[in-house]
């Protein structure tokens, strides 16, 4: 006759016990021993991990008790290793077997830590690898989180992930950097990196910089140590003469970099899918006219009056296809506003204040008459899309006057959005 066993408490085992499960002790040692039932003519007993987990999580109110060492241990004490996973868990092997309980994978145990985790984001926790990982990819971002959940140990690193969140456009220093192993922020809108941050990157396991709009690193990056795997692929790369020092410097870092060949030039039109990796100062700082001074030279050398009179009438061409098309970006420029009447075309619809330090993308200029559901409703659609929005009744400095607190609000936001309604007027 086969059955299955539940073991529970009202409260955790204590943590001082320093063998086997760290649960083996007393009338649970008792009892497992004759679950195991050696001699007896009963299969061998199941041990329900799942259900036991799920009730109490003692492997996360107590992490050490999955930890590497302790399971190991399991097989001497001979009652563990004698124990099936119950039919009514998860963990069976590859061919359907029922594992036997000092076999269980670590991995499968994870525990959820909703404790201060962002908005719209996940936060777990997997004792197996030490690591607390943050999931908060599409989910809107423009700012990284000010606060994640505490570490439940001091040896646990934080795994991060805010890729895909196109309103992400600064990667700001955040105090959890320095117990952070992974940071992703693949495919988001990062138009530029600071020496502070790049500084505590360079010290993360991974750091992945993936499909940003990243055109350039500070000068002073050649002198940043990376020490683990760097993804800066699929960046829309300026390669010019002020940009030739990032070809000794990815280089030297390409056997750490995992895309290199994703690393390519995006502008000028000249450097436009060359990778930078195999690239050379000359590439990215010999002047065209020069060039073009060259293959006269060549062909004056070799007494070709034709080959002189055809390449130069190839640079005219150039410079006459170059000419046309200033000219008509110029002109679209200037009529951008009557394309988008006319057409409904607006291809300038972009953001005029990227690389400015705002603190804001809105400030909303309104009464404090209309601190409504009406007026509080505009302010929630703003920031439910993700926008920072500076609002008098919870922004404003107290302390100061009034008139100080406006022209601030005004100068450290991309924009201004007024509420026009009569109370506003009346003031």
């Amino acid at each position: 006759m086969s059955y299955w066993y539940h073991i529970f408490y009202d409260s955790p085992p204590p943590p001082t016990i320093n063998d086997g499960l760290n649960i083996a002790v007393g009338i649970l040692l008792r009892e497992m021993w004759c679950l195991a039932n050696y001699q007896g003519s009963n299969p061998i007993t199941d041990f329900n991990y799942k259900t036991f987990y799920e009730r109490h999580a003692y492997h996360c109110v107590h992490p050490d008790f999955l930890s590497e060492e302790r399971v190991n241990k399991m097989p001497k004490n001979g009652i563990v290793a004698a124990v099936h996973s119950s039919s009514h868990s998860n963990f069976y092997s590859d061919i359907g077997h029922r594992i036997m309980a000092n076999t269980a994978p670590l991995n499968e145990f994870i525990c959820e830590n909703p404790n201060r985790c962002p908005s719209r984001c996940r936060c777990v926790y997997r004792p197996a690898n030490a690591t607390l990982h943050v999931y908060c990819s599409g989910t809107n971002l423009s700012s990284l989180p000010l606060e994640l959940p505490p570490l439940p140990k001091s040896y646990v690193k934080y795994k991060l992930d805010f890729s895909n969140n196109t309103l992400l456009r600064r990667l700001e220093h955040r105090p959890y950097f320095v117990n952070t192993s992974v940071l992703d922020v693949s495919h988001c809108g990062l138009t530029e990196i600071n020496m502070d941050v790049l500084n505590t990157v360079s010290r993360f396991t991974v750091a992945n910089l993936r499909g940003n709009m990243l055109q350039s690193l500070p000068q002073k990056t050649d002198t940043v140590k990376i020490s683990g795997r760097l993804l800066i692929g699929d960046n829309p790369w300026k390669c010019s003469c002020n940009n030739s020092w990032m070809i000794g410097w990815l280089q030297s870092l390409s056997h750490q970099i995992s895309d290199p060949g994703d690393i390519v030039c995006a502008s000028p039109l000249r450097m436009y899918g060359r990778n930078v990796l195999k690239s050379t100062t000359e590439y990215f700082c010999v002047d065209p006219a020069k060039r073009v001074e060259r293959v006269i030279a060549k062909a004056s050398f070799a007494g070709s009056k034709r080959d002189l009179k055809i390449t130069l009438s190839v640079v005219a061409s150039v410079e006459a296809i170059i000419l046309l098309l200033v000219v008509t970006g110029i002109v679209i420029y200037k009529l951008r506003i009557n394309f988008y009447r006319r057409w409904k075309f607006h291809p300038i619809d972009r953001d005029e204040c990227v690389g400015e330090d705002m603190d804001h993308d809105v400030f909303l200029c309104c009464s404090s008459e209309d601190n409504n559901p009406h007026g509080l409703r505009i302010l929630r659609e703003m920031e439910s899309n993700g926008y920072r929005v500076c609002y008098h009744e919870r922004d404003f400095l107290p302390g100061q006057l009034i008139t100080d607190n406006m022209a601030h609000g005004i100068e450290r936001s991309k924009r201004t959005v007024c509420l026009i309604s009569n109370n506003f007027l009346r003031r």
